[in-house]
């Protein structure tokens, strides 16, 4: 097909809960026949230029007013009386300011608090990007597009079945993507809201009843939904009454035993009815690149070991210490030992035992064949801890952040923004949530991916009502080798082939920036298709496992991607060091001596203990891996049970080779990463009033 398609729409005061201004332009662009079909299928293709979606005041050009266009979101109903004790109160929400618009920053350049900041006022320096036009939304042969298509899928049983499609399909995501900042990847997301608690009491009347006010800033720069799709169909059916059913059980609601019905299985409710399924995906760009790491800088390094005290044990048995004095120039001595074993005698433990002790007697323990105790009455054992620290201070820098996404309650005072007022009820500015000159507050989000699967076309989210009651529901996936072979995703590690249902080939894969599917070359480029079942949402730095298509957190120190306050680079940070605790084994042992003669009879005395001695580590055994030094592990006096060495025979070097890993900056919480997410089932009810 061929054709142009242009439209221009400015809404100025719809009503009382809705008051935006918008300006919107489209243009069709003149295509190639077969350059469509190739591309996507059969269509209307839709290419958006100079487009920009935004919500003004009453006008355009006064000062003050852009981002004061807004939607009010009024409370409707009664509040339950478990509500009305707790006294909670409804609330009246206005969402001002939404604007999706080109970013002012080009694609993969830095953003700064004059990007994410929301600064809605005049356009200017601070805030010219508030609105401002998409040069162009995809290209002539990957543009949007809206089409049907006809697939073959199984039913809810397993049977294959024709399913027909409507699908609003975004440009596709260009394999290693690169823009000069007028394309798909480069977008800006704003708006910021009021919410006040509203007095049932009070007759609504400007701000009677209002109180307590809350204002939220949200943006996010720098990022595309390339790739990203919607689909409309008729769902299959199969689905019997007796695949389903109903249950009720007992909750315990307010301390009020109350009972609830539950559905399980399948609903009938998914046969032959209106279904929606998508892939939305709103990626910010690649982040398992060095560009996505903080630099850390290492200072001068400082090595030193300490005797550690021992102070007792915790709950689980682990020993408890504090670290004593700096012991680097001799730390292998028996300074700081903690005994653990010593041989009873009348002298350590009076009374406890028959005839004083059973070391009593060097006679029975030393010359008598029939001695049962000879070697514990000889020995006694002990331990030492030491804690190597490697320590020095370094800088950890930050990168420029090709995407922020933010989420700010700080409002900037001025003389024109009050602290109790909003526009839409005669306030005559709006909030400045930029930072201020030190810092910002919020919650940010940098680098975000968010790649989330919602069903599919054996898979539908299906709405249904009950009468009084009306539900959201992402299909049950049925217990139907045919249709789970399609959905669930078989990994190496812990699915082997050969020992988990070897027959069946499973083709679930999972939705990243790296991979969505497979691959489609149109006009000679390449592009990610959306094929895939298993959602995957990312934030900052992380590692990527081609192989196997696996996106995990990088968890090293250079790591960034959420924090509580913008992130900046910081120097002479501590906190970092490198610490490990040893335990060295010690033993001891003594003699007898007899005098005398067998004629007038002998005496036996025990002689002294001699120096102590450190023990060599044993290598554990196939039988004991755990091979303790200490050999006497009676706990007859009360001591620590089975202790290893493990101090490193060559410590200087051990100690050398120690470096520390460096401290972040304290605001920093890291990456994080959800990959592989499936959603198997939900749903959401009305309650009703």
């Amino acid at each position: 097909m061929m054709g142009y398609l242009s439209m221009s729409l400015k809404l100025s005061t719809l009503s009382v809960a809705l008051l935006t201004a918008t300006s919107v332009t489209f243009a069709l662009e003149k295509l190639d026949d077969a350059t469509l079909a190739d591309a996507t299928g059969e269509g209307i293709a839709i290419l958006p230029e100079d487009f920009s979606l935004r919500f003004n005041g009453s006008n355009d050009s006064g000062a003050g007013t852009l981002g004061a266009g807004y939607i009010h979101l009024i409370p409707v109903g009664p509040l339950s009386a478990t509500q009305e004790s707790k006294n909670f109160q409804k609330s009246d929400i206005y969402l001002y300011g939404l604007s999706l618009a080109q970013s002012k920053k080009g694609y993969g350049q830095g953003r700064t608090a004059s990007d994410w900041g929301v600064p809605y006022g005049a356009l200017g320096t601070g805030a010219n990007d508030f609105g401002q036009k998409i040069g162009s939304w995809g290209t002539e042969s990957n543009p949007w597009i809206f089409k049907t298509i006809t697939n073959t899928v199984p039913n809810f049983i397993g049977e294959s079945k024709s399913v027909s499609a409507m699908i609003l399909e975004a440009p596709l995501k260009q394999v290693d993507y690169t823009d000069d900042g007028t394309g798909v990847e480069n977008l800006k997301l704003g708006l910021w809201t009021d919410a006040f608690m509203r007095d049932k009491n009070v007759v609504e009347n400007g701000y009677d009843g209002l109180s307590n006010r809350l204002r939220l800033g949200i943006v996010w720069d720098g990022f595309g939904v390339s790739g990203s799709n919607l689909k409309l169909f008729r769902t299959t059916g199969g689905v019997t009454s007796a695949m389903g059913g109903t249950y009720t059980a007992n909750l315990k609601i307010n301390d009020v035993i109350t009972p609830k019905t539950f559905n399980y299985g399948l609903s009938t409710s998914y046969n032959e009815t209106l279904g929606l399924a998508g892939i939305f995906r709103l990626n910010s760009g690649k982040t398992n690149g060095a560009d996505a790491k903080a630099t850390v800088t290492m200072g001068p390094v400082t090595r030193n070991i300490y005797q550690l005290d021992y102070v007792g044990r915790d709950a689980a048995g682990n020993p408890l210490y504090t670290q004593g004095v700096n012991v680097t120039a001799n730390p292998n001595t028996s300074s700081g030992l903690v005994q653990t074993y010593t041989p009873l005698t009348n002298a350590n433990v009076p009374g406890s035992y028959p005839n004083g002790g059973m070391c009593t007697s060097p006679a029975a323990n030393t010359y008598q064949s029939s001695a049962e105790n000879n070697g514990a009455c000889f020995y006694r054992e002990g331990f030492t801890a030491r804690r190597f620290v490697a320590s020095a201070t370094n800088s950890w820098t930050m990168p420029a952040a090709k995407s922020v996404l933010r989420i700010s309650t700080q409002e900037l005072l001025s003389a024109v923004t009050a602290l109790d007022k909003t526009p839409a009820l005669g306030e005559t500015a709006v909030p400045n949530f930029n930072a201020n000159s030190s810092s910002a507050e919020g919650l940010f989000f940098y680098n975000p991916n968010i790649n989330l699967v919602i069903g599919s076309l054996y898979q539908p989210l299906v709405f249904n009502t009950d009468g009084s009651n009306f539900s959201i529901e992402l299909a049950r996936i049925p217990n139907n080798v045919n249709v789970y072979s399609k959905i669930y995703q078989r990994y190496s590690d812990i699915d082997p082939v050969a020992t988990v249902d070897p027959t069946v080939n499973y083709l679930g894969t999972t939705c990243n920036i790296h991979k969505c599917g497979g691959t489609v070359t149109i006009d000679g480029k390449t592009y990610q298709d959306s094929q895939a079942t298993h959602s995957s949402i990312s934030i900052g730095s992380t590692n990527y496992d081609a192989s196997t298509n696996r996106l995990t957190a990088y968890n090293g120190i250079e790591s960034f991607g959420v924090s509580i306050g913008a992130l900046v680079s910081g120097t002479n940070l501590t906190g970092g060091d490198l610490v490990q605790d040893y335990t060295q084994v010690w033993n001891s042992s003594r003699t007898a001596t007899r005098s005398g003669n067998i004629i007038f009879g002998y005496t036996y005395a025990w002689n002294a203990y001699g120096a102590w001695t450190a023990v060599a580590p044993k290598a554990p055994t196939s039988t004991n891996s755990n091979p303790y030094e200490t050999t006497y592990r009676q706990n007859t006096n009360n001591q620590i049970l089975g202790i290893q060495t493990t101090m490193p025979t060559n410590i200087n070097t051990t100690l050398n080779n120690m470096n520390p890993v460096g401290a972040t900056v304290n605001n920093n919480f890291g990456s994080a990463v959800i990959d592989g997410l499936l959603i198997q089932h939900f749903k959401m009810t009305t309650t009703g009033l």
